[in-house]
């Protein structure tokens, strides 16, 4: 017992405030550990550098961006910027906060100052790339490292196989397969990503083959990820196969087992797995809804979307854009109003996908003011080209064609970058308006923006100039169609000439069309037909006969009336 005359010994504020975050960080409250750092900044106190570097750590592993923000601000506000470069173990933190707040710019220059970056700096740097879809970029990187490790490889298949190059992903896993470093699981589920997008069934077999000679079948995500690329590909009888094998199933073998059969049209078979599940979780859910709207069973895909919100099961934004897609395609305003509703009371965070799909349903159910208070109420910082041309589209789509063209000026003012699609929009709009040299100048001004002119670019402008009687002009354009006239481009202009009874083009476009296509029955019936409307009876005849030369049968009309 402490004699009566000696002072209580008080901790110091410095002690308390640093065993407080100590405490809180060790007991993983996140939050609480970083509403200390401001209370050390006023006190000009500074917490250990590694304190800090697990803190961020922690953060982006629980994926708490507003958090790591946070600690970015305490680090720039206590001067500590300059410091980044040396502190190689906060830094590598640093650069994936950049990348996770899409500052890939900021990542980089970090990285540049860097005096001793090592195999985790540069491991981050490529895991970075692949997230923001940087594959060149990333490449790049990789031929610089002077050392790798099997992360740094299995980290570059993944870029290139999610982001366009699948074939180079499977190039380099072969290269990582001759060298000494070896492959684990996660090599594996890169290459499988690959192919997927190659969707060649020979690949997987491969795969599948060397997986089972490594041993690695029994890795619950492999034997997932081979079932999964087998689904994707369309060979879901091979998917159940490997399917029934497996000891051991987890939720991403049947969700992807589901996905499988609906994608190829077996909504039964899919939903008698999807009812076999022990557990399901919101991708399975919208695998089976996803797969009845892809059907066009939309009605039973509201059903299901109703049955899931009932058992307590959160939808996510792939399940919203699914369930919307459906109220579009039966043009049910109703159902569509109670989604929307239901994320606003949920306080549910739309993404663009999301909100396109929110206009598109205005649009489609004939409320064209809906979709403009939801496009009005994202932020511009949000709206990105996929909001904007569905934005565009339903505008034009609902008569306003001007309005489209004076949304594309906002677009571009504000700093949006158009796309093929933007194009497609705008040249559609002039098209179903007759403004050619508005849709003339739209075409020409594709190159300024980066968008370079493929085949359905080509086939608006043909449109529009068929549509408008500038014949010549058309033909001219079908002949600079990068890779040659298509079937498709003349189709558009023997429309026209139909529309203007220019039955003399009409049959040189004919001709053209039957030198490519000569089985269709089609084009000899659309050419009859504008030799009927002439009153041309004798050449009606005619081609009558020439379809018997040629052994062309016109298809009959399906009846479902008894």
């Amino acid at each position: 017992m402490p004699h009566p005359s000696t002072p209580t010994v008080r901790q110091r504020p410095r002690s308390c405030l640093l065993d407080a975050l100590h405490r809180h960080l060790s007991a993983g409250h996140l939050d609480l550990a970083v509403s200390i750092l401001p209370l050390l900044a006023r006190r000009g106190l500074r917490p250990p550098i590694h304190s800090l570097s697990l803190l961020l750590r922690r953060c982006l592993l629980s994926r708490s961006l507003p958090l790591a923000r946070r600690i970015l601000f305490h680090l720039n506000l206590t001067s500590l910027k300059p410091l980044y470069p040396s502190l190689t173990f906060l830094s590598n933190h640093l650069i994936s906060l950049f990348f996770a707040l899409r500052l890939p710019d900021r990542a980089r220059d970090l990285f540049d100052t860097m005096p001793q970056p090592n195999i985790f700096s540069y491991n981050a740097m490529l895991a970075g790339y692949a997230r923001m879809a940087m594959p060149r970029a990333a490449r790049r990187l990789f031929d610089r490292m002077a050392v790798r490790d099997v992360v740094s490889w299995n980290t570059l298949i993944i870029a290139l196989a999610r982001h366009g190059s699948p074939r180079d992903a499977v190039w380099f896993y072969s290269r990582l397969r001759r060298s000494p470093l070896g492959f684990n699981a996660h090599t594996f589920s890169g290459l499988l990503t690959a192919c997927v997008r190659l969707e060649e069934l020979c690949v997987v077999r491969q795969v599948h083959g060397q997986v089972l000679l490594v041993g690695f079948l029994s890795n619950l995500i492999v034997s997932s990820a081979i079932v999964d690329a087998y689904s994707k590909c369309g060979y879901v009888s091979d998917a159940k196969r490997l399917f029934d094998e497996m000891k051991v199933k987890d939720v991403l073998a049947w969700t992807t087992l589901v996905y499988g059969y609906a994608k190829s049209g077996d909504l039964i078979t899919a939903h008698k797995l999807f009812d076999e599940m022990p557990q399901r979780n919101s991708v399975s859910w919208t695998a089976l809804i996803g797969g009845y709207v892809q059907n066009g069973y939309s009605y039973k895909a509201l059903d299901l979307f109703r049955l899931m919100v009932g058992e307590c099961v959160s939808p996510d934004q792939f399940t919203f854009s699914s369930s919307l897609c459906a109220c579009a395609s039966v043009a049910s305003l109703k159902h569509g109003k109670q989604i929307h509703a239901r994320i606003i009371r949920t306080g549910f965070h739309p993404n663009a996908i999301v909100l396109s799909s929110l206009i598109d349903m205005y649009s489609k159910c004939g409320d064209l003011v809906g979709g403009l208070w939801v496009f009005e109420r994202t932020d511009f910082s949000n709206r990105d080209v996929v909001i904007w041309n569905t934005m565009m589209s339903a505008v034009g789509q609902h008569g306003h064609r001007r309005g489209t063209i004076q949304l594309f000026g906002l677009m571009i003012k504000v700093g949006t970058k158009p796309d093929s699609n933007t194009f497609v929009v705008l040249l559609s709009a002039c098209s179903h308006s007759g403004l050619v040299e508005e849709g003339l100048e739209c075409f020409r001004s594709m190159a300024k923006h980066g968008v370079f002119p493929e085949e359905e670019h080509y086939l608006c402008l043909v449109d529009l100039l068929g549509r408008a009687g500038h014949f010549e002009e058309a033909m001219d354009w079908i002949r600079k169609i990068p890779h040659g006239p298509s079937i498709r481009a003349y189709n558009a202009l023997l429309g026209a000439c139909r529309i203007h009874g220019n039955v003399e083009l009409g049959k040189e476009v004919a001709e053209r069309i039957m030198e490519l296509e000569t089985s269709s029955s089609g084009i000899y019936v659309s050419v009859s037909n504008m030799h009927a409307e002439s009153g041309r009876w004798e050449c009606v005849e005619k081609v009558r006969h020439l379809m018997e030369e040629n052994e062309v049968r016109k298809e009959r009309a399906a009846s479902w009336i008894d």
